[in-house]
């Protein structure tokens, strides 16, 4: 039954229109009976008084009819526009909750990706710093115990000390150089590679290469950002991990994409990177770096034959005219 009313009230007006037409039709004939079949006399009235009532019914009936069919098809275009907003807006509704929902896996991820830089820094402190902190001291106290009775043996403990504590040194450096503000931003992202890999070459005694095809062209802010980043982060991981002499970075855009390939020739690793604390929260925090920016990061690595990071980050629309 309600399908059925719900059919009447939309067509209503088709009906009444159908209806007014059906009783102008029987007013015509009614006229058409009525009408005399006689000829017309001198000053006779051609038409009788009945008929023009009839003419004029069927005048009205008419004009409501016209009426009616203006006022449905007004009806009708009011409901399809009234249709038409009531879908945009469902589909702007659709359209915000997406973006809501993306809103929030980008805010877990950006949550996710900062614990893991904070374990990166405390894995670096622990494994790094307070070991050699440690060790000097060890090695003080074990100086100040011997030095009177044997100032040799004493002698040899305060030099190590000494080194534990240069070696300290070092390494604090290398954590406020990963933890201050980028160098991207005021200089470009080829400038601040090439002078990461600079510092690290020197500390680490490397034979480095460095190729690029940006030249001066500058990249969205996060895109250089998270490249550096990625770039510095496998810098660290070779210094702590690979025990190489040479390391190659390769910094070129294609495209739409930027993409970053550092390669070393050290030792390298083999298994899953999670099952090394310290490198494997280094390689997680590169992987979602990219990944934040719709792009992605692959570690191959095997024992004696080196690591390569490879990074392929999207450039956003526009990029790839060197916007």
């Amino acid at each position: 039954m309600e399908p059925n009313a719900r059919g009447f009230r939309r067509y209503r007006e088709l009906v009444l229109v159908i209806v007014f037409l059906v009783i102008a039709s029987q007013e015509l004939l009614e006229m058409w009976l009525l009408e005399p079949r006689h000829g017309l006399g001198a000053g006779r009235w051609p038409f009788s008084v009945d008929v023009l009532v009839h003419v004029a019914q069927v005048v009205a009936v008419l004009a409501a009819t016209y009426i009616f069919i203006r006022a449905w098809q007004q009806r009708t275009a009011l409901m399809d526009r009234e249709v038409a907003r009531a879908r945009q807006l469902a589909d702007l509704v659709g359209a915000l909750k997406e973006k809501e929902d993306a809103l929030a896996r980008t805010v877990e991820k950006l949550v996710f990706a900062q614990e893991q830089e904070r374990r990166v820094v405390a894995y670096d402190v622990h494994d790094g710093l307070a070991q050699l902190v440690v060790s000097a001291k060890q090695h003080l106290d074990t100086c100040g115990d011997l030095w009177k009775s044997n100032p040799a043996r004493a002698e040899r403990e305060l030099d190590l000390a000494l080194d534990r504590m240069g070696r300290a040194i070092v390494e604090v450096r290398r954590l406020l150089t990963a933890l201050r503000p980028s160098l991207v931003d005021p200089i470009g992202l080829v400038p601040a590679v090439r002078a990461s890999l600079d510092e690290v070459a020197r500390e680490a005694g490397w034979a480095v290469t460095f190729t690029e095809n940006l030249e001066d062209t500058r990249l969205p802010a996060a895109v250089e950002t998270s490249a550096f980043r990625i770039v510095q982060e496998a810098l660290a991981n070779a210094l702590k991990h690979a025990r190489t002499t040479r390391v190659d970075v390769d910094v070129r855009k294609d495209g739409a994409a930027l993409l970053l390939t550092i390669t070393d020739w050290g030792v390298g690793f083999q298994g899953t990177p999670g099952e090394t604390p310290g490198r494997g929260l280094g390689l997680l925090s590169m992987r979602e770096r990219a990944r934040l920016l719709g792009g992605e990061c692959v570690i191959e690595s095997g024992p004696e034959h080196g690591t390569r990071v490879r990074a392929r980050l999207p450039l956003g629309p526009g990029a790839a005219n060197g916007a």
